[in-house]
């Protein structure tokens, strides 16, 4: 007898439903199924903390199931939590660590001590069972390096499509994560030039299937508010390549029993995904697989007797991040620019620099550390730790191009006009006369902001990858959908007697 758990958003409701499969010989296909849900309101979260419902309603349909024709305890489990006309919002069960709702408007809890998008993971030493959060470092595992990657996809607000198997619990909850993990805080938000609020927040639609192909279509009209993370069971909507911008293929559920370890591909929207999918999708950055490396080392020293993420959890990620760099499909070779950048950095120190690298990345490790670090955060669970990481790193990126912004916009008011000394103030030659015509002409478009300049250190500073193509895209895009500005990623360089050589 298997038992499922699957989330999906209906209209302005998220719903959870619990589905249950047993053999039974004497029904139609030789099974007995049945499944019993709940709609919550979307006024608080993304999911209303529908998980907290999750494991009651599996003891539900294993009830039902015996007896279809007796609702006694359907409807008994309805009058207990349904939305009153009177109420703002619906009750969940309480937690199991003596969460008093009392304490709380209509039983939820608002976390100060992270950011909005941390508002439903928990502080505490442990979650809540069936919390999303909690397959954070199977996340992990499953994707390594390639999880950055997808968080990168996700802060440009691009359709998100996961193909997977069933049972979808999985992927619902790597939806549920992505959302939160791809958030943007107010000040974050707040700082930015007429930030929408519709795209603060990737929006998740958890499951779907071909019944919500002409509702995808309509959110390709919509642009960035259109944006959305989902998971599927239907190859069908892979082979519909207008329907998202990124599609994650999840390995097969036989992959886990393979000697070799299978990684997701994560393949960009194109038409030739009509006839067949490429073998080998995006790939990491080199960055990545460091920044992946330093966090899992670094999560390895929290919460030694937590039951949720236990040594051993950990330890087979790392174990697993070790093959990562002999893994072309997953991480991006060094470019040529890269290497003769190390080399000349290399023989210009005498082989002074370990890794031939900038003072900048030297320090990766110590930036990447300061991105787990919060005083406001004791005691925190690796989950928190994670959602904390992605967080301030997404805080980093946005307010160093901000910066960035800045200093072009006020290198641009500093500027004065040229003007001959000898010109006198008063004279009217042809010349003069055509001078001033020609800087009007340049000035008549107020409205055209300058380019925008990223330089090696701002990617160091925003823990990328300033010689990878992809995150040059990303950040150029990046700041396109945000500021409305266009940008260009300029790399390290190196000069010998003046001129350039790289």
């Amino acid at each position: 007898m298997s038992k499922k758990i699957s989330y999906f958003i209906h209209d302005e409701y998220a719903g959870l439903s619990a589905f249950i499969n047993r053999p039974d010989q004497e029904s139609d296909r030789a099974a007995r199924m049945l499944a019993v849900g709940i709609l919550v309101p979307l006024e608080r979260g993304r999911i209303g903390r529908s998980w907290r419902h999750a494991e009651i309603l599996k003891e539900l349909a294993r009830a039902q199931i015996d007896n279809v024709t007796n609702t006694a305890a359907l409807e008994e489990y309805w009058d207990k939590y349904r939305l009153k006309p009177e109420e703002r919002s619906s009750q969940t069960p309480r937690d199991p660590e003596g969460d008093d709702p009392s304490q709380r408007p209509n039983g939820y809890t608002n976390s100060r001590s992270m950011s909005t998008g941390t508002t439903y993971i928990s502080t505490h030493h442990s979650l809540t069972p069936h919390h999303p959060a909690l397959t954070l470092m199977d996340s992990l595992k499953l994707f390594g390096p390639l999880m950055f990657p997808l968080y990168r996809a996700a802060l440009l607000r691009k359709r998100i499509l996961i193909v997977t198997d069933a049972p979808v619990e999985f992927a619902c909850n790597l939806v549920y994560n992505l959302s939160i993990l791809s958030s943007i805080s107010k000040p974050v938000l707040s700082a930015l030039p007429e930030a929408d609020i519709l795209i603060s927040r990737l929006r998740p639609l958890f499951t779907i299937g071909v019944m919500d192909i002409a509702k995808l279509e309509q959110e390709k009209a919509a642009g960035p508010n259109g944006s959305f993370i989902a998971c599927t069971t239907d190859d069908v909507l892979a082979s519909k390549p207008d329907l998202y911008d990124v599609l994650v293929l999840l390995p097969k559920s036989e992959a886990h029993q393979a000697a070799t370890k299978a990684f997701p591909r994560i393949v960009l929207s194109s038409p030739e995904l009509t006839k067949a999918f490429p073998k080998a999708g995006i790939r990491a950055t080199q960055r990545d697989a460091h920044r992946l490396s330093h966090l899992l080392t670094t999560l390895r020293f929290l919460e030694h007797n937590d039951v949720t993420a236990t040594d051993s959890d950990v330890s087979s990620v790392l174990s697993a991040s070790s093959s990562y760099s002999l893994n072309k499909e997953v991480i991006e070779p060094s470019s040529w620019s890269r290497v003769a950048y190390n080399s000349m950095i290399w023989w210009a120190s005498a082989g002074d620099r370990r890794t031939g690298f900038a003072e900048g990345e030297e320090s990766e490790s110590e930036r990447d550390q300061a991105l787990l670090h919060s005083p406001e955060e004791e005691n925190k669970t690796r989950e928190v730790a994670v959602v904390g990481f992605f967080q301030r790193m997404t805080a980093t990126i946005f307010n160093t191009l901000a910066s960035a912004i800045a200093r072009v916009d006020g290198n641009e008011q500093d500027s004065e006009r040229y003007r001959d000394e000898e010109e006198e103030e008063g004279s009217t030659s042809p010349v003069a006369d055509t001078t001033q015509e020609e800087n009007q002409a340049l000035l008549a478009d107020q409205s055209v902001k300058a380019e925008v300049e990223i330089n090696h250190e701002d990617m160091i500073e925003m823990c990328l990858d300033s010689w990878s193509a992809s995150d040059k895209k990303f950040v150029e895009e990046l700041v396109q959908l945000w500021w409305l500005r266009k940008a260009v990623v300029r790399p390290a360089s190196i000069e010998c007697c003046g001129l350039r050589i790289l």
